[in-house]
């Protein structure tokens, strides 16, 4: 599975910025997001998304052999060590 964690905050062009992403992904794509109203953005574009609170709550979804894609002001070293498959989108 393939993920892309978005700390969106209300801050619909980092959603896009995801979006845009997402887009030249070969495969399934879900977002992870921490607010409703992205959720219902994302769903509106076809694509499944899950909220959580925050970035460490990943730790309860993605398993090691997903590949977990960051968008994040947040500090990433802890879900880089917990899985050697995130990485950030610049």
């Amino acid at each position: 599975m393939i993920y892309i964690y978005v700390q969106t905050m209300d801050k619909m062009d980092r959603l896009e910025k995801g979006l845009e992403f997402a887009k030249n992904i070969d495969g399934e794509v879900k977002f992870l997001v921490n607010d409703i109203r992205s959720i219902d953005f994302l769903r509106q574009k076809g694509y499944k998304a899950v909220n959580l609170d925050g970035i460490l709550d990943c730790i309860n979804i993605v398993t090691f052999d997903d590949k977990l894609y960051l968008l994040t002001d947040e500090d990433t070293k802890s879900i880089k060590l917990q899985f050697s498959t995130a990485e950030n989108i610049k």
